[in-house]
């Protein structure tokens, strides 16, 4: 599959849209990669406080896991909802439903008497984490289709760039302060993230018009109406959630790609921080600098890939090789013989995992084509089934009587490298087909 495609020709731009200027290109991104940025800052931060948590609630792994799947389910109804909802309300207010979820899922967390409420602090700031992507993905498959691939690599360095402050942040502040006030460092993050939000939506003011309500509305009343027979709720329904999305065989290839993803990182998300803190006594601070490491390697590596293999290489080609490389890597992790070799392999992994997300949404642009911004967030809806499984699986079995944590994640390269069978393997049966 070729990762470029013709603008004139691709048919994620909408029809009777009004191109952006120049000027208005350039604030769009500015408010998409800053959305991106404060998404960054909260996506990897249960590495930090899965460790605080299990001592602050004397808790053991299977149950660790079990917040982490309550966790990802957090996220799922924003994944199937999101598309749907971006369409109508628009990129701008749907970025302002996504901060205000993280906002208020890190208060929740910082506030909550209980471990219940705690967990459920987690679930609405996973709710905003994961809105964010159909913002971007609607952004880039309506308005910037020509250069989608270089585009999702940038986007998903700049996701990595707030994931190295935002865990190190974290980490820190909570070895500076007395055990027992780890909360307040939640509410705080909560309050900052308002203030950046605020201060995003002040600096790009009227430039981004054209990802705003009143533009949506706008567009809809130059639709062409329905006919009598598409009047009815019941057909507009259909017409609106099923129109050229369900009936896409790629739709589940890539569904199946992002579940075989989520079974191997979310797994290695979840419980790097735990092997540093019970293998090395790494403090929180520690763990917050490992998961700084992770967002580095992804950070380099999407950088280096949207600048010299952009465009030079397939999007499936580059996924599975990616990824079985990062897997080899993932096992040098697990014999890691000192905490400065455990940040060297995530760091050398982190690189190749880079990847995964955005040549992932690049296939999504090209084979889900007008449908691209809905399916997308569908199709990691479909792949967050694997974030729901993989802790559990993990944490089930790593029982002392079973496995234990060590051996138990040896099932992760299993997972990566059947992704890169599928990937490739996708590749190879559709050339075959062309030929």
């Amino acid at each position: 599959m070729s990762s470029t495609s013709n603008p004139s020709e691709n048919p994620c731009e909408p029809s009777g849209r009004t191109p952006l200027s120049d000027g208005s290109r350039v604030w769009v991104l500015v408010y998409i990669f800053g959305l991106v940025f404060f998404q960054g800052l909260l996506v990897n931060h249960l590495t930090v406080l899965f460790p605080v948590i299990k001592k602050a609630f004397d808790l053991d792994n299977e149950a660790i896991g079990q917040i982490a799947s309550l966790a990802f389910a957090g996220g799922m109804p924003a994944l199937f909802l999101s598309g749907y909802v971006t369409e109508w309300i628009r990129p701008r207010l749907s970025g302002t439903v996504a901060v205000g979820a993280m906002v208020a899922g890190c208060i929740v967390v910082g506030t909550a008497n209980s471990l219940g409420g705690v967990v459920a602090g987690i679930m609405i700031t996973q709710f905003g984490v994961y809105w964010v992507l159909a913002v971007h993905s609607s952004v880039i498959a309506n308005m910037f289709a020509e250069s989608r691939q270089r585009l999702f690599f940038l986007i998903m360095a700049m996701l990595a760039v707030g994931a190295i402050f935002g865990p190190p942040l974290i980490g820190v502040t909570l070895d500076q302060i007395p055990a027992s006030e780890w909360q307040s460092v939640y509410v705080w993050m909560g309050i900052g993230l308002l203030g950046l939000f605020a201060l995003l939506q002040l600096v790009c003011g009227r430039r981004i018009a054209p990802l705003s309500f009143r533009s949506g509305v706008a567009e809809r009343r130059n639709r062409p109406r329905l006919s009598q027979d598409d009047q009815t709720i019941v057909t507009r329904i259909v017409r609106v959630i099923g129109s050229g999305i369900f009936n896409r065989p790629a739709l589940y290839i890539l569904g199946l790609i992002v579940i075989l993803d989520n079974l191997a990182t979310m797994n290695i998300i979840s419980w790097v921080g735990i092997i540093a803190n019970e293998r090395f006594g790494a403090g929180s601070s520690d763990v917050g600098f490992l998961s700084s490491a992770m967002a580095a390697g992804v950070l380099v590596g999407r950088i280096f890939m949207a600048t010299f293999v952009s465009g030079k290489i397939s999007d499936r080609k580059l996924l599975g090789y990616s990824y079985g490389l990062a897997m080899l890597l993932f096992m040098f992790m697990l014999i890691a013989p000192s905490m400065f070799m455990l940040y060297a392999m995530y760091f050398m992994m982190s690189f190749f995992i880079a990847a995964q997300s955005a040549t992932t949404y690049a296939i999504g642009a090209d084979k889900l084509k007008d449908r691209a911004a809905v399916g997308i967030p569908i199709v990691d809806g479909i792949g967050s089934l694997g974030s729901l499984c993989a802790p559990l699986i993990i944490g089930y079995l790593s029982r002392p009587e079973l496995l234990g944590l060590d051996r138990a994640l040896w099932l992760v390269p299993f997972f990566g490298f059947l992704l890169m069978i599928v990937s490739i393997g996708w590749e190879w049966v559709e050339t075959r087909s062309k030929a």
